[in-house]
């Protein structure tokens, strides 16, 4: 029912804190990262998925999360994926790999704005790329596979007609009052049939636990409150996008 073995619940200056476990494959040492606050919580409608959780962290020595390892907060976040996907890591250690081939030749064909952009990303990889610095990640354990027999019903957790539909999911009953507040309700227009495929086709795969620690620390894009930046954070991702598909690209 969600217990973690390398999740630690303390208590520092009197409020109630999570010591997250990693232990990276290079090293194999156990590192210990206490949050201070959260980035992305998001409040999902039902019992059954397995959310990313976002925090900013500072290293500590051990589980009990008393006594730190310097000053510098970073960011962790919390996610599993399907097992057998890519780690983000492996993403991105791969594109920074493929731009150590680009030569000047690969993009001449470019307007001259472009090219010059294309320059700058490749002026200092990657401290000159709209990527966030991985220090250090990990995967866990696997969840159990899905019996061969088992099958979806959507009438599980359905909620009545009038609460279809929210714009904050705040779980009842807590304390916890930091949050970042997603909406991700699920509205249902009418009963489902208890045998009704799942409508996006979801396939109910097995999902493996990843964490992720990044040196800079950032905020939630819905969370930001000016529009400038808000475009900013786009730019950089659809930047990031490119980047990563020329380089793809110019290796093939």
């Amino acid at each position: 029912m969600g217990f973690d073995p390398t999740v630690h619940r303390v208590m520092f200056e009197d409020k109630i804190r999570y010591v997250y476990e990693l232990t990276p494959k290079e090293s194999g040492e156990t590192l210990y990262f206490r949050t201070t606050k959260t980035i992305f919580n998001p409040r999902i409608a039902c019992i059954s998925g397995r959310k990313t959780r976002v925090w900013r962290a500072i290293q500590v020595t051990g589980s009990e999360g008393s006594e730190e390892k310097g000053d510098k907060e970073v960011v962790i976040k919390d996610i599993w994926l399907d097992k057998g996907s890519r780690t983000e890591k492996a993403n991105q250690d791969s594109i920074y790999e493929n731009l150590q081939h680009i030569q000047e030749k690969d993009y001449e064909w470019m307007k001259v704005d472009y090219r010059k952009r294309v320059d700058d990303a490749l002026a200092n990889i990657p401290t000159s790329l709209p990527f966030m610095r991985i220090l250090h990640d990990a995967e866990g354990v696997a969840c159990k596979e899905r019996l061969a027999s088992a099958g979806p019903d959507r009438t599980i957790l359905s909620p009545p007609e009038h609460l279809v539909s929210s714009s904050k999911n705040v779980t009842p009953l807590t304390t916890q009052n930091d949050v970042s507040y997603s909406a991700t309700g699920t509205p249902r227009s009418a009963q489902m049939n208890t045998k009704q495929e799942h409508p996006l086709g979801r396939r109910y795969m097995t999902k493996t636990q990843y964490r992720l620690v990044y040196a800079e620390v950032g905020h939630a894009l819905h969370d930001v409150r000016s529009i400038d930046k808000a475009f900013k954070a786009i730019n950089d991702v659809l930047t990031g996008d490119q980047i990563s598909s020329f380089a793809e690209y110019c290796v093939r």
